[in-house]
């Protein structure tokens, strides 16, 4: 995520230069603004949740290498997110089995 020129090639390769619909930068390493904005295609959106993230970097960052995406912050809160979490976990094996593991067979 620091090196955001391979994390543009990776991307690109992985979707044949399409580049990606929806970049979620949650790692909280500062200076990984540019791979996420890099890795997003023009018109993209770029979710940053992240406490290393600088939005003046991110911001500057988009507007100096001339991509036109969306990008937002997040803030730590949603509304239901408990019941919207459970949700998830109910309707999802995949996803359950993996909070499984993580959380309750260690």
């Amino acid at each position: 995520a620091t090196q955001p020129l391979q994390v543009e090639q990776e991307v690109a390769r992985l979707t044949s230069g399409k580049m990606a619909d929806l970049t979620i930068n949650c790692v909280n390493v500062p200076e990984t603004e540019m791979a996420s904005i890099l890795a997003a295609k023009d018109g993209g959106t770029i979710y940053f949740f992240s406490m290393a993230t600088s939005f003046t970097r991110a911001a500057l960052g988009a507007e100096g290498i001339g991509k036109d995406v969306n990008m937002i912050i997040g803030n730590g809160y949603a509304k239901d997110h408990a019941k919207i979490t459970i949700e998830i976990l109910r309707e999802s094996e995949k996803i359950r089995t993996v909070f499984e593991e993580m959380f309750v067979n260690k």
